[in-house]
């Protein structure tokens, strides 16, 4: 998930460039994402490219198969948990 500090990353521009990019909002990415912003200023990822959450939610985009997939979130903790709460299968 990370920091929302710009000049802060966990995943290097080559990986960002070449990922799924899922963003909780493109505009608050493009000013907070310390993954996201660096690998637009290098140019190896494109703001076109960043995906919405609401856009996979809603089935409109679908995670890859042959890429790696890139969640950045910038929110609070609690709201990573909810959303990986909510990727998680009840068990059986």
């Amino acid at each position: 998930m990370g920091s929302h500090e710009t000049d802060r990353r966990e995943l290097d521009s080559r990986l960002m460039g070449r990922s799924l990019v899922v963003v909780e909002d493109i505009g608050t990415a493009l000013r907070e994402a310390g993954d996201v912003v660096p690998a637009v200023e290098e140019g190896v990822l494109a703001v076109g490219d960043l995906v919405p959450l609401r856009d996979v939610v809603t089935g409109s985009v679908a995670r890859r198969d042959d890429a790696p997939n890139v969640f950045k979130g910038v929110g609070m903790s609690w709201q990573d948990l909810a959303v990986a709460a909510g990727l998680v299968e009840p068990q059986a």
